[in-house]
């Protein structure tokens, strides 16, 4: 019975020992698979729990024009269903790009008989004369912009699963855009459709393998087909918006690629093309020529007619004497020209250092007293042009001048958001020729955004939906109160009559300063992965070296002539 007793035991210790090395296995196995990627991005669509994270090259993510606080003080807001918010949503969920599909391409261009899949763009000036694929290739970057955002507003699946199709089919047919006006729809392309992949990439987590997001196929497009074009292209030849987009796209380009080289020259791009675009009196009787590789603007003369954009008769003669214009405190390059195209140079350069905020580096502050007063100038001019005109001296008295002030691609929500609400800066009306004096406590931009862009749907080639994504982003979101109805008075009795209870006060609203960057916790991740998959690959040989041994144990005690234990007969006590 000893003998019995002694097997069994040492049995069963080798049985408790092979189970905890399984257990240790399991457990190893388990924080392997908690730690992989693809589960950290499930947890990652919850936007409570989601995180940013800081690569290897220290670019914050996701961090095109879009930041994960901003997004999440928005959201609450349209969850809440507060105006002017979830007005916005309303009509972005209602826009007819949230439910374009994937392209087919048809409308586009073959780019050779070498690659028969491959499919460019060919738009002439103002897109037309050729204008080929130009109108799809727009209303697609503007769609897959869209459903990225409709997919963090909502988390529906699919709004994301569109969005990927969108960019995965340009990431396997697009090879370019062509035409005059080729390079500048490349820079818009680029900075719309960046913005969606980042959202995606650092978002999204797909259900099915035929919805990912093919990231290293889009990386080669963006390289191959956007980066030349943005680094090489003369924008400097051009009107300013031309080189401020481009600087957006590039930007964006160089944060979802992890490119510092590429960042740096984006860096460049805004800080040159910023100073010479818009002018303040500081600089002296005349603006910042621009940079170009093709020499233009040498001459005063040439500057200030690029300016007056040929519209005074001195600039129509030749030779050219000069014009003699008065530039003033605000104008930009593209004033005199219409105030369309003014907007889209102040957005690209408001876009830009939006980016360039989330990244860490402060553009809005290097060029603050330039781009403030860049755009209180249009803004004022545009809300006292109805009742005053254009004001005294105006790009030198010309007359032939686009009447239309629409300042629909002027990103004021973000210009307000960076300024007044996230430095705490005022932006008192500034003084314009002609017009009346200021008054104390004036506050034109706020006023502007109350009356035009409180409810704004817009969808242009630089101005997107911005309303819906940065309407006071960087406040920290306090949930509104319901107000106590007040106790109903009691009737005339000995007891007194209860005081209504007091509407509760609303906290004053803090501004939020950008968040340092941080340890990147995908890395942290990495390294956990690599380290528990050590101890799992340890774990399992031990289990299989635990069972090996007890085996062999068992066989060892047998060929000594220790008796296996028998089966109990039925009646049998087991010992």
């Amino acid at each position: 019975m000893a003998s019995r007793r002694s097997v069994r035991t040492a049995y069963r210790a080798l049985i408790r020992r092979a189970f905890s090395f399984v257990l240790l296995t399991a457990i190893m196995v388990a924080s392997v698979v908690v730690a992989s990627p693809a589960n950290q991005a499930v947890a990652a669509t919850n936007p409570d729990t989601l995180q940013p994270v800081v690569s290897k090259a220290g670019f914050m993510h996701p961090g095109v024009f879009l930041s994960l606080d901003d997004l999440r003080t928005t959201k609450q807001h349209i969850l809440a269903k507060e105006a002017p918010w979830y007005d916005n949503f309303t009509k972005l969920a209602a826009s007819r790009y949230v439910s374009r599909d994937a392209p087919s391409f048809r409308g586009f261009g073959a780019a050779g008989a070498s690659d028969p899949h491959g499919r460019i763009t060919a738009c002439g000036s103002f897109n037309q004369n050729p204008s080929v694929g130009c109108s799809d290739q727009r209303a697609d970057s503007r769609a897959v912009y869209a459903q990225a955002l409709m997919y963090w507003y909502t988390g529906k699946q699919t709004y994301a699963e569109r969005a990927v199709a969108i960019l995965n089919a340009y990431a396997k047919h697009f090879r370019g855009n062509g035409g005059s006006n080729g390079p500048l729809m490349t820079a818009w392309q680029a900075s719309q459709m960046v913005r969606a992949a980042e959202l995606i990439r650092y978002t999204y987590a797909p259900k099915s393998p035929k919805h990912e997001f093919d990231v290293d196929a889009f990386s080669k497009m963006l390289r191959k087909v956007f980066v030349p074009t943005l680094t090489t292209f003369d924008y400097g030849r051009n009107n300013g918006n031309w080189k401020l987009s481009a600087a957006e796209g590039l930007i964006s380009i160089a944060v979802f690629l992890d490119d510092r080289d590429l960042y740096n020259h984006a860096l460049s791009m805004w800080r040159e093309r910023t100073k010479a675009y818009i002018y303040v009196s500081s600089d002296g009787k005349l603006p910042t020529p621009p940079a170009s590789a093709a020499g233009s603007f040498r001459t005063p003369e040439d500057l200030m007619c690029q300016w007056v954009d040929d519209k005074v008769k001195a600039c129509q003669r030749t030779p050219m004497p000069n014009p003699g214009v008065q530039f003033q405190n605000g104008q930009n390059q593209e004033s005199c020209r219409d105030f369309e195209h003014a907007s889209m140079g102040l957005g690209g350069i408001i876009n830009t250092a939006e980016t360039a905020w989330i990244q860490g580096d402060d553009l809005y502050g290097e060029q603050q007293k330039r781009i403030i007063a860049g755009v209180l100038y249009t803004v004022q001019i545009a809300q006292g042009f109805e009742s005053r005109g254009w004001p005294r001296g105006f790009c030198g008295g010309a007359t032939d001048l686009s009447t239309d002030v629409s300042l629909a691609e002027l990103p004021v929500d973000t210009f307000y958001n960076a300024y007044a609400v996230r430095k705490g800066v005022k932006l008192p009306a500034i003084s314009i020729p002609g017009y009346p004096k200021p008054k104390s406590g004036s506050n034109p931009v706020k006023q502007f955004i109350a009356e035009h862009r409180a409810v704004d749907n817009y969808a242009g080639n630089v101005t997107t939906w911005e309303a819906v994504t940065h309407h006071l982003a960087s406040t920290l979101y306090i949930p509104k109160l319901p107000k106590a109805k007040p106790k109903p008075t009691a009737t005339p009795t000995p007891t007194p009559t209860p005081t209504p209870t007091p509407t509760p006060t609303a906290t004053p609203t803090p501004t939020i300063t950008p968040a340092p960057l941080v340890a990147s916790s995908a890395g942290a991740l990495t390294t956990l992965a690599v380290v528990t998959s050590v101890f799992a690959v340890i774990g399992v040989f031990a289990s299989l070296l635990a069972i090996v041994l007890a085996v062999r144990a068992l066989v060892r005690r047998r060929r000594r002539g220790v008796p296996a234990l028998p089966h109990p007969r039925a009646g049998q006590p087991v010992e």
